[in-house]
């Protein structure tokens, strides 16, 4: 059976995207049971459906394609997990039993997102010191904690970072770690399959610590926005600690509820701004030293000034410079970074086009390109316009008439005054700057 399944595992990690895989069939492990019968041992009953209603087919036709036989299949709690819910029942001199809390507590802890091989410099040392402070004390300071910035500046470390020191200091508390997008995914999977009694048990009453990563996704999705209303009340109420991560202050997150906006406002908003020079070099000296490259201090100076706006482009360009070098087998000079990074602004601007630019824009407003395109004068539409013209103007060199044609049709003159229009609220909202930052991240320029 442990080779059959092991097989089965194989075939699956093929299949499947690497964080499903990860996230739903990685923590099960093979228990004895009757024969002919695979015994799968899952972390609780809500992971036992989810796996059942989503996967079980799958599993069924990857152990016939590898092991060419048909088994029953028997998903059994594992009593280790049951056991730590019912702490009254152990004497008080008891240990707690070891818990495996990557399992089942929603998609894994990246094993290097830590305090330890987080960065602190000026841009990031409140947000940092309020992460450690929240892990020390879980609910009883800042709480809930909201961190938000730009793309790829660290927010994910944090949190995770928050999550790996509770599990440390408090091994008994119960951990969920969940992006937006992962929960929103589940709210919807639940209400479908007549599972919501269940993945509320789960996020309500089986967990001390719940870490939510680019809330931001929940934007424009009514019911999902209503179960996490719900869900931060009664954790709340019961001292429970939440940290959440978005990419702009709760107030300009589009489509977002009131009443939960609100909420993030009851314990402490930090911010992750982009990193400064000097912290920019030390954070490429911390990765190389980690990784046991030796890497030359002009070669750290330029990458860091190449790519100021972004920590994940920053140990990006590096693992791409490192990598030629290595390859290659030749020295990894000054020179060598230069031809490289340049490849890489020169691959990303070959891809711009108007198209990607709405797109993009669209979907970091959670809109439609529709929208963009359409007569609609809503503040949530113009602003969003007004940047796709800016950035299009910015980047592609368009014309103001073709600039006007790729946004519905408007005239030229429109086209100028959303121009002038957006320049002044940059000057004006820092929030809307940060958008236009960030958006330029993902188209690449």
């Amino acid at each position: 059976m442990t080779e059959t399944w092991q097989q089965a595992l194989d075939a699956l990690k093929t299949r499947l995207d690497p964080v499903q895989f990860e996230t739903w069939l990685s923590p099960i492990r093979l228990a004895e049971g009757p024969e002919g019968t695979l015994t799968l041992e899952v972390p609780d009953e809500f992971f036992a459906r989810w796996v059942r209603d989503n996967y079980l087919d799958m599993i069924k036709d990857a152990i016939w394609d590898t092991a060419r036989c048909h088994l029953g299949i028997h998903f059994r709690v594992r009593q280790a997990q049951a056991a730590s819910d019912h702490p009254t029942e152990k004497g008080p001199t008891s240990e707690p039993p070891p818990r495996e809390p990557a399992d089942g507590l929603g998609e894994r802890l990246v094993p290097w997102f830590t305090f330890e091989n987080f960065v602190v410099g000026p841009s990031n040392e409140v947000a940092h010191s309020a992460c450690e402070m929240v892990a020390e004390n879980p609910a009883r300071t800042y709480n809930p904690l909201f961190i938000y910035g730009g793309v790829g500046l660290g927010k994910t470390h944090l949190i995770q970072s928050v999550g790996h020191a509770v599990l440390h200091r408090f091994p008994g508390m119960r951990i969920l770690y969940m992006s937006g997008e992962t929960y929103v995914n589940e709210v919807m999977t639940a209400y479908k399959n007549d599972r919501l009694d269940v993945l509320r048990h789960r996020y309500r009453g089986q967990c001390d610590v719940l870490l939510v990563d680019d809330i931001q996704y929940l934007s424009g999705r009514d019911f999902p926005q209503d179960e996490f209303f719900h869900t931060f009340n009664e954790l709340y109420n019961a001292q429970k600690q939440i940290v959440m991560t978005g990419d702009q202050f709760p107030s300009a997150i589009p489509k977002f509820s009131d009443r939960l906006r609100s909420r993030f406002g009851w314990g402490l908003i930090v911010d992750v701004a982009p990193p400064e020079p000097e912290l920019r070099m030390d954070i490429l000296r911390r990765k190389a030293a980690r990784e046991g490259i030796d890497v030359p201090e002009e070669v750290i100076a330029y990458l860091a000034n190449r790519f100021p706006s972004s920590v994940r482009d920053l140990e990006g360009a590096l693992n791409r410079v490192t990598a030629h070098a290595l390859i290659r087998k030749v020295p990894l000079t000054l020179d060598l970074a230069a031809r490289v990074t340049e490849r890489i602004v020169t691959d990303r601007r070959g891809r711009l086009t108007s198209d990607l630019v709405l797109r993009t824009v669209a979907d970091y407003f959670q809109l439609h390109v529709s929208d963009l395109k359409s007569a609609r004068r809503h503040r949530g539409v113009s602003l969003p316009r007004q940047i796709a013209a800016y950035l299009l103007r910015k980047h592609t060199g368009a014309s103001l008439q073709a600039i006007g044609q790729v946004l519905g049709g408007r005239s030229h003159t429109t086209v100028l005054a959303a121009l002038t229009r957006i320049e002044k609220v940059m000057a004006l909202e820092p929030t809307a700057e940060r958008a236009i930052k960030d958006i330029e991240r993902q188209i690449g320029v």
